[in-house]
């Protein structure tokens, strides 16, 4: 690859890394918040919509963020664009051009990342499930343990790449402490400070 084709492929694997580091902190966020509501509901239910608020619009982001990753229109930056790129840049006897076959396969077997897309595309970016929604969601409904699976399964994917071209590890989830350590205070403070009704 000559230096233009290289960036443009790095500022791919970049932004994928960007997409998967917002994801780490969504999902350390939630998996603190459904810690305290598992174990001191009493405290989260002094501010229930709030909290609901919270954890909706984190869902969202979260979809929103794992749904870019894979995102196959032109104008995304995600995997699809890295494959592609990757096909077009490297020489033909370049070792990695074997495993952009394999990573893509493994991207289109991840069967929550189906689950993830039908979220992205039907209901948070378009909302076209109006009257089926039960079944919509009794199909498509993801823990966040499946989740945690996809985010790493795509890490994974990511480094397969980006160790190999540009001796890159992109550091994705070491700020997710932050997020968890963020609701632990919260959860603290209400309890210092309990409201009244």
């Amino acid at each position: 690859m000559n230096s233009d084709l290289d960036q443009n492929a790095f500022r791919t694997a970049e932004t994928l890394a960007e997409h998967l580091a917002y994801a780490w902190n969504y999902l350390a966020t939630l998996k603190a918040l459904q810690r305290h509501a598992n174990e001191s509901p009493n405290i989260l239910d002094t501010s229930p919509h709030f909290f609901s608020t919270i954890m909706l619009a984190l869902w969202a982001d979260l979809f929103l963020k794992l749904a870019h990753c894979s995102d196959k229109r032109k104008e995304a930056t995600g995997f699809p664009k890295l494959f592609k790129q990757l096909r077009a840049y490297l020489p033909q006897p370049h070792h990695l051009r074997n495993r952009v076959d394999k990573a893509e396969r493994q991207l289109n077997l991840l069967q929550v990342r189906t689950k993830v897309e039908n979220w992205r595309n039907l209901v948070i970016a378009h909302y076209t499930i109006t009257r089926e929604f039960e079944e919509f969601y009794k199909k498509n409904v993801c823990s966040l343990d499946e989740v945690e699976s996809l985010i790493r399964a795509l890490n994974a994917l990511l480094h397969s790449f980006s160790v190999d071209l540009w001796s890159q590890v992109f550091v994705v989830e070491d700020m997710a402490h932050h997020a968890c350590q963020g609701v632990d205070r919260l959860v603290q403070g209400m309890t210092v400070y309990p409201q009244h009704t």
